[in-house]
């Protein structure tokens, strides 16, 4: 089976229409969202209906659960009030979607949730003692996260104490083959808003049967996306920040 795994478009319908185009050019036959809909970006109807589709599974992230329920756990200023122009932009039916989409989900020999198994809507796996953590509490082969916005991999090998790294090539991009022996934590970074200084979407594919994983940039109008949020009236920080991958 070969997956696109995705995560945190946070309302930004063009970085979305560009990983869409991409995974339906790469032959996937069935799409993981990990998280994060909305917030930040202001075409959440338009991103969620974009990706209404047969052969897509949805993993709820925290924004989601902030838009149903208001209450804005661990969230900065700018994310609270970004939140605030989604719950009185987005519709109740489509608040009803997002209460459907599940926390967490296993498909074959591997996990998916949003944050970390720890607590799958708010755990951050950003560093190898919280991944270490996430590897001693839980038992699994490979897990696909999302959340920090910073694509990639933990590794646990037998006999270290802690995990390993895979880090970004330069261009921004990874590709891990999936080894029996070793567990592995994959962070599939952000679509509609990368933080780790590349402003080019994440989009990723794995082939379930090479085990090969693959993390792809993919170039989008980045200056449309950050008009339409500044033009919103939303805090000029999110405006910014596409641009930047920051």
């Amino acid at each position: 089976m070969l997956y696109g795994i995705i995560s945190d478009i946070h309302g930004n319908l063009e970085a979305a229409m560009a990983v869409k185009d991409f995974l339906v050019k790469s032959g996937a036959e069935k799409i993981l969202f990990l998280g994060d809909m909305v917030g930040y970006g202001v075409n959440p109807a338009e991103c969620i209906d974009l990706f209404d589709l047969p052969n897509i599974i949805f993993i709820k992230g925290n924004h989601e659960e902030a838009c149903i329920t208001g209450r804005y756990e661990g969230f900065t200023l700018d994310a609270k009030m970004a939140m605030d122009w989604t719950r009185k932009n987005l519709s109740d039916d489509y608040k009803k979607k997002l209460s459907e989409w599940k926390e967490t989900l296993e498909i074959e020999d591997f996990i998916t949730c949003h944050g970390g198994l720890n607590d799958p809507l708010y755990f951050y796996t950003s560093s190898r003692s919280r991944a270490k953590k996430m590897f001693d509490e839980f038992s699994f082969h490979y897990c696909f996260v999302g959340h920090t916005h910073f694509p990639m991999v933990f590794v646990d090998e037998e006999n270290k104490d802690m995990p390993s790294i895979i880090a970004e090539d330069p261009g921004g991009g990874l590709r891990v083959l999936i080894e029996e022996n070793k567990r592995y934590i994959l962070n599939v970074g952000s679509v509609g808003q990368p933080r780790d200084g590349n402003p080019q979407a994440c989009c990723c594919l794995y082939d379930s049967k090479s085990r090969l994983f693959q993390l792809f940039r993919i170039p989008y109008p980045a200056e449309i996306a950050s008009k339409k949020i500044a033009d919103a009236g939303l805090p000029s920080s999110l405006a910014a920040r596409i641009l930047r991958g920051l």
